[in-house]
């Protein structure tokens, strides 16, 4: 595994919806890649502990088996000694009595030299046999010692590309992050310079609506409808905008021109049936953070088509797909 490369662009010119999507489209395939290499990163975590647990097994057993040579080497010193001095004791109490043919001269009788050799046969074969015992077991334990050594170093392999992999998969996580980083300031800057833009369209469409009317006299709000609950405030300062066609079919449709009209569940409220996200988004676009919060039906006349005209500017019909207006 290597650490992935992904181009960024950087955009001069003004931001635009087409970059913000793009940018978006961008950032969540980061983060979904982000997601996998952290998730690569843990398991390649899991497998370096793991290997790095075989080698610290394997140590402890190679100590142990290491203290048990140690252990047999000073058995067999021991042993050997103490039936070397059993065999010599033994010869002394029984005359020391050698193979060779003159030492029957120096015996009382045939039997006690007859006995003496026979006794120091098996105490010799006894010797070597006890010998021959510990020196297998010795060359038994250095074969597994030799065993593990082997497998120690097989674990420290792995131990080591474990700690490659990992260290690799670390270094793309850290990448993407900086690359996420990246593409999120940009992202922050373009949706900004969008949101600019957004307040500029509205703001004209709005200002452009104004100019196509006469300022109103007198009230310039209907009546509420029963279900409406709420009546509409006026607003004597605000310049009340010409409607588009579209949205004076929506005012018929959706409301019958109450501007004071609620849902029956509450949801919608106003002429233009806002729901109170969607007017303070279309507040905040228009440029009018005073309007941000305040229920859509006891907003003025004016204030209400501000916010309509202001968002079919930026949305066209799209908030108000489903109804008999839409095409």
């Amino acid at each position: 595994m290597g650490a992935g490369t992904i181009t960024v662009t950087s955009f001069a010119g003004p931001a635009g919806a087409d970059q913000v999507g793009n940018l978006k489209a961008q950032a969540k395939t980061i983060s979904e890649e982000l997601v996998q290499e952290q998730l690569q990163a843990g398991a390649y975590q899991q497998q370096y502990s793991v290997a790095s647990a075989r080698v610290a097994h394997d140590q402890q057993a190679i100590a142990s088996l290491r203290r048990s040579i140690k252990s047999e080497r000073a058995q067999i010193v021991k042993r050997s000694g103490r039936l070397r001095q059993l065999a010599i004791e033994s010869y002394i109490l029984n005359g020391s009595v050698s193979s060779g043919t003159g030492a029957a001269l120096f015996a009382e009788n045939v039997s006690t030299v007859q006995s003496a050799n026979e006794y120091a046969s098996i105490s010799l074969g006894n010797i070597n046999l006890a010998v021959d015992r510990l020196h297998t077991a010795q060359r038994t334990e250095q074969t597994q010692q030799q065993t593990l050594v082997h497998q120690s170093a097989l674990d420290r392999t792995a131990e080591a590309q474990q700690a490659s992999y990992l260290s690799q998969a670390t270094a793309s996580v850290n990448h993407l992050d900086s690359v996420q980083a990246q593409v999120t300031g940009q992202l922050a800057v373009a949706v900004a310079q969008a949101n600019i833009a957004q307040g500029r369209a509205a703001a004209a469409a709005v200002a452009a609506a104004q100019r196509t009317t006469v300022q109103r006299k007198g009230p310039s709000s209907s009546s509420p409808s029963s279900g409406g609950g709420g009546v509409a405030v006026t607003s004597s300062n605000t310049t009340d905008p010409a409607l588009p066609p579209f949205l004076q079919c929506v005012v018929q449709a959706e409301s019958g021109g109450n501007y004071g009209a609620v849902s029956p569940n509450g949801l919608y409220r106003g002429a233009f049936q806002f729901s109170q996200p969607t007017w303070n988004f279309a507040a905040q676009a228009a440029g009018r953070p005073d309007l941000i919060g305040v229920p859509p039906n006891l907003a003025s006349k004016p204030d209400q088509d501000s916010l309509a005209v202001a968002l079919f500017a930026l949305d066209g019909e799209r908030p108000w797909l489903g109804d008999r207006c839409s095409r």
